[in-house]
């Protein structure tokens, strides 16, 4: 990247947290209007499923013969980024929001295999048929969102309805800037390995660790929001001392990478019903002119695509779910 604006760009391209002087946000105790909410799905249950390399840890919401869908976390957060929302939605769902590899209380890779997109498409595959669901919905928040993007294109015929928060799709890889960003992922990978290698983080205050994700975030999260996510994205080690739960490779950029035509191609196969809810103040990855034409090409095979815009940042559906609610209930009405 050749200067600030191109970096931060970068960074908000997959919403990592940085250093603490990254970005003029402050942090104020109750400024979120997040809720405490009680409905038929204001109970979960914890579940871990075993995968080849570990365990995928995760909650199931709702009644266990309610309409399937799985919920899918945005990069670096986990299962708690649903916590306020799926409450306010339809009782007859049973929601599964899963903690992805290396992520909230789900085991990492193995070392020496990296992350990327595709494995994000096995593991949703293994969990449905973990489930035995023949059909199902998917939810996600921004990575979460694009990956459930990806899924609903390559397997039609299992996907019903697909709800993508703040993101259209994977951010296409560019040819001219291909080889960049490989050497920026993979220079990273390695220090970070190192790191690892080198021993354990250094254990962070509770305060500390929220104002890095307050400002890593650029305020899309405050301390309510983090509150949530926390429970399990933050481990406790020693006295006022804390460690983020999440793989620290998980920090650099991801190895693989999907042109945009390959992703038009997967969007003309869709067939499911299709919800994008954009945030007025979140990352817009791509021109108007670009999601524009993900949509028409969604057009193709699904009968019902939706974009609607929502006042917010990021992590809206978090901090004010109520703004998101009913539009996502109102896809489900005919289930």
């Amino acid at each position: 990247m050749e200067n600030e604006a191109e970096k931060k760009f970068f960074r908000l391209q997959h919403i990592i947290p940085r250093s603490l002087s990254a970005a003029s946000v402050k942090v104020s105790a109750g400024s979120s209007p997040i809720r405490e909410t009680v409905s038929a799905n204001a109970n979960p249950e914890e579940f871990v499923f075993k995968m080849t390399y570990g365990n995928v840890a995760g909650k199931i919401w709702g009644p266990p013969d309610g309409h399937p869908v799985l919920a899918l976390h945005g990069w670096l957060d986990n299962a708690g980024t649903f916590d306020t929302l799926i409450p306010l939605l339809p009782p007859n769902l049973r929601i599964v929001a899963v903690d992805t590899a290396g992520h909230g209380l789900s085991d990492p890779f193995p070392p020496d295999i990296a992350y990327n997109f595709v494995d994000s498409v096995l593991g949703i595959e293994r969990l449905a048929r973990h489930f035995k669901w023949d059909k199902f919905s998917l939810i996600g928040h921004s990575l979460g969102g694009a990956m459930a993007m990806m899924y609903a294109g390559i397997y039609p015929n299992k996907v019903d309805k697909l709800v993508c928060l703040d993101v259209v799709r994977v951010i296409p890889t560019k040819t001219e800037t291909i080889h960049l960003r490989l050497q920026k992922a993979t220079h990273k990978l390695l220090k970070l390995e190192n790191a690892i290698i080198a021993g354990p983080e250094t254990p962070v205050s509770y305060a500390m660790a929220v104002e890095r994700c307050v400002l890593g975030t650029f305020g899309s999260l405050d301390e309510k929001a983090c509150d949530v996510l926390f429970k399990r994205g933050l481990k406790k080690v020693e006295e006022d001392g804390y460690v983020f739960t999440r793989d620290r490779r998980l920090l650099a950029a991801p190895l693989s990478f999907i042109a945009k035509e390959h992703q038009l191609f997967l969007a003309h196969k869709v067939t499911a019903d299709v919800l994008i809810i954009k945030f007025s103040e979140g990352p817009y990855f791509e021109t108007p002119e670009d999601y524009e034409e993900h949509i028409e090409a969604l057009k193709t095979s699904s009968k019902r695509v939706q974009y609607v815009t929502v006042d917010g940042m990021h992590h809206t559906h978090l901090r004010n779910p109520e703004s998101v609610a009913p539009i996502i209930s109102d896809l489900f009405k005919d289930l």
